[in-house]
């Protein structure tokens, strides 16, 4: 028998020992050009590609893989020097890296750090001169079984008071009209991890912690890559034909054109960002969770109040409202049950978590289309709920809500 378990150790050891597999669909590309990665793993359902000269990540996307390929898109700066770059292709449970270089050449910019050479010729191709030293070994961390992972850093001493992660409760949300919401686990007294599952492509995210007593904690993204540079790369000679270069930098042009950043699209309350991407929000669904809510209130069937406060007053019922240590809670119950007082319900915002209930009370009422009463109890992660009260503005983008302090907001994109 324990010859039988050692062989399958040994078996098991052995399969992760194979790096991820992989191509790219060119051989050189433009600054601003989109790279398209095709991998192949065995026993993976997330690989990270990773593109990095000497000083750092210059980009680079995670990929979904069904039925062992899966095939991702790096959208190049348009600002990389010209030169080699290492590319990089890893999962996390697996130490193995598969590596090779990428040329980037960039024909509209000059830099300090371009290491190029230019010989024209009747065609186009790279040649390398000297040597390559990349990094084909990493540390292993949690297979990605079910979804991404992701992780975030907490500043767990804030205001003269220091939290251990049995007081955190950080949550990670999808801003939109459908609600996507995980609760995170502390892995220690300032990291969070988050076991995403079900969201693809680019979506606006929001970051929170908040102490047990309702304090908001700062709290930041940790980027998912592993930032494997290169210790040396070799000096790039770029073989060019004129008409071939030109062709391909007028179709860049034309790219970046097409998928120029909408400044200004992605209106997260107060926040705004000059370089803000467009996120754009799920459409609406009361039946995420797969049942309809307990009660639902559409807003222009009723008469327009101006505030929060003033609609809850008025006419919608199972919801009401108690202060703790100074601190407003919200607590929501089916229409023939009577209120725990014991615990509040989850309170959400076009996804977001809310931690200032005065706050969303004096928010502008005309801006909300739909309020959404769940009356059971619900498990986000670690957390039990006594109940989602969900408020769905118009935009589902969080238009003109204050931002909650400490909280990070972005466009984050998840596995293609």
């Amino acid at each position: 028998m324990n010859r039988i378990i050692s062989l399958i150790a040994t078996i098991l050891l052995t399969h992760n020992t194979f790096a991820a597999e992989f191509r790219t669909d060119r051989t050189w590309y433009l600054a601003g050009e989109q790279m398209t990665v095709s991998v192949t793993d065995q026993d993976a359902l997330i690989a990270y590609a990773e593109l990095c000269d000497t000083q750092g990540l210059a980009a680079g996307t995670t990929i979904s893989i069904h039925n062992h390929k899966g095939t991702g898109t790096i959208e190049l700066p348009a600002n990389l020097h010209s030169g080699y770059y290492a590319l990089s292709v890893y999962t996390r449970h697996s130490a193995q890296v598969s590596n090779q270089l990428v040329a980037i050449i960039n024909p509209l910019h000059k830099s300090k750090d371009d290491d190029i050479e230019w010989l024209s010729s009747d065609s186009s191709w790279v040649d390398a001169n000297g040597t390559a030293k990349m990094i084909n070994k990493k540390g292993t961390d949690t297979r990605e079984t079910e979804g991404h992972i992701i992780r975030a850093r907490i500043n767990n001493t804030y205001n003269g008071r220091t939290f251990n992660g049995e007081q955190i409760r950080p949550s990670l949300s999808i801003v939109g009209k459908q609600i996507h919401y995980f609760e995170g686990k502390m892995e220690n007294d300032s990291t969070a991890v988050f076991y995403t599952y079900g969201i693809h492509g680019k979506q606006p995210l929001v970051l929170s912690a908040a102490s047990l007593t309702g304090m908001s904690l700062p709290i930041e993204m940790i980027s998912p890559f592993a930032t494997l540079l290169p210790k040396e790369l070799p000096h790039l000679v770029f073989h060019y034909k004129r008409s071939e270069v030109e062709e391909r930098s007028l179709a860049m042009q034309r790219h970046q054109i097409a998928i120029a950043p909408a400044k200004r699209e992605l209106q997260l309350g107060d926040y705004s960002d000059e370089t803000a991407e467009d996120g754009v929000p799920m459409d609406y669904d009361p039946t995420v969770f797969g049942n309809l809510p307990d009660m639902t209130y559409d807003l222009d069937e009723y008469r327009q109040f101006l505030t929060i406060k003033e609609v809850l007053i008025e006419y919608v019922q199972c919801v009401r409202s108690k202060k703790s240590n100074g601190v407003t809670q919200l607590f929501v119950r089916k229409e023939d049950d009577q209120y725990n007082n014991y615990w509040p319900a989850t309170v959400l915002i076009d996804g977001m978590p809310v931690i200032d209930i005065d706050r969303l009370l004096k928010y502008d009422a005309r801006r909300i289309h739909y309020i959404n009463i769940y009356g059971d109890m619900y498990t986000f992660g670690n957390g039990v709920n006594n109940g989602i009260l969900s408020f769905i503005t118009r935009s589902g983008r969080l238009t003109n809500y204050p931002t909650e302090p400490n909280t990070q907001y972005l466009v984050y994109e998840f596995p293609q």
